[in-house]
């Protein structure tokens, strides 16, 4: 009886102290997980909403960067954020992988109180029950409004370095600065319709007026020349493609890189009887066959030091001619179809 009593108190004991240490245990991993929480509260941006997107949580910087406080977040759907310049496609495709049980992470550009807007690379993840069914979505984000931007300044600056130094190169020739801004824009029109991709072509609309940069390896009497070059002094003029080249080739940069391409290959024509290497069709880079068109056809529809601008009609006739010979016959005939879109370019960057 004595034992029985002993063993029950020692059973009693011992579940009392598992009690305890379980308790102590859950005590400890509760107050890791607000550490934790905590931690992630301090370096980021963070929200919760519940499987229908209505927020639920919002920490103190997430008001701050939104500019909302948190009795305005509570319980308001999630899109009281949304920007004007996210399409409703990459939200719907963003909620679907979530709803998937899957964690989406990519930049989204978000509206504050004021109107105005901050960006951020976010991660969302959905966090499941015991039974593996969604209870929420967390939301935790990392402000880079002041990196875009300073990325967007440099580019800026970049983009109006390389304008200026092509219209030094226009100006050493006694023409006009507007010419490679004409042409930039001209190449965004023809890339545009041929269906390349945004990157390619803002690359292309950024090296697209470096096209002659080797001719500041010309001589002054020979790119101002009123009258007809000599055949020696054309021999001389044709190599600043090679020169344009050799400036650039080397280059880590792709931007630069494609500079050197452009600038060397925007002579070569379609048939084959172009210079510097004789290049025909596809062997010449799409970048220069559309530099090529873009070039010519605001070359021959400017007054020049040695030559009156061609009338329109003029124009239109001789790329149609050309196309196959000179030009890629498919950009011909964007350049026919979209004409009006040309000349509105040609009058938005008319010559000063």
């Amino acid at each position: 009886m004595i034992l029985n009593i002993i063993l029950y108190l020692l059973l009693i004991l011992a579940i009392l102290w598992l009690a305890v240490m379980i308790e102590n245990s859950i005590l400890r991993n509760i107050s890791l997980l607000d550490e934790y929480k905590n931690a992630v509260d301090r370096s980021s941006i963070v929200t919760k909403t519940d499987i229908k997107g209505t927020i639920t949580y919002a920490n103190e910087r997430f008001c701050e960067v939104s500019g909302h406080s948190l009795d305005e977040l509570i319980g308001r759907p999630h899109n009281i954020i949304r920007h004007k310049d996210m399409s409703k496609e990459a939200f719907t495709k963003l909620w679907k992988q979530i709803l998937d049980k899957q964690a989406w992470s990519g930049t989204v550009k978000n509206r504050k109180k004021d109107g105005t807007s901050y960006i951020v690379d976010a991660t969302i993840s959905p966090i499941l029950n015991h039974k593996g069914e969604i209870e929420e979505f967390i939301a935790i984000r990392n402000d880079i409004t002041e990196n875009i931007i300073l990325k967007e300044e440099i580019e800026n600056t970049q983009r109006e370095l390389i304008l200026k130094m092509g219209e030094v190169v226009e100006h050493r020739s006694a023409e006009t600065g507007s010419h490679v801004r004409r042409v930039a824009e001209y190449s965004r029109l023809l890339a545009t319709y041929y269906g390349l991709s945004d990157y390619e072509i803002e690359y292309l609309v950024l090296a697209s007026p470096m096209h002659d940069i080797g001719k500041v390896g010309i001589p002054d009497h020979i790119l101002s020349k009123p009258d007809k070059l000599s055949d020696d002094e054309w021999e001389i003029m044709k190599t600043h493609s090679v020169i344009g080249y050799q400036l650039f080739k080397d280059m880590d940069k792709p931007l630069f890189r494609l500079v050197a391409t452009i600038a060397h290959e925007h002579h070569e024509k379609y048939d084959g009887s172009g210079y510097p290497r004789g290049l025909k069709a596809e062997n010449i880079d799409i970048n220069a066959r559309i530099t090529a068109l873009a070039d010519v056809y605001d070359a021959i529809g400017s007054d020049r030091c040695y030559k009156k601008a061609w009338r329109e009609e003029e124009i239109i006739d001789f790329i149609k001619e050309e196309s196959g010979k000179h030009f890629d016959p498919k950009l011909v005939a964007i350049f026919i179809e979209h004409i009006d879109e040309f000349r509105n370019i040609e009058e938005k960057f008319e010559t000063n």
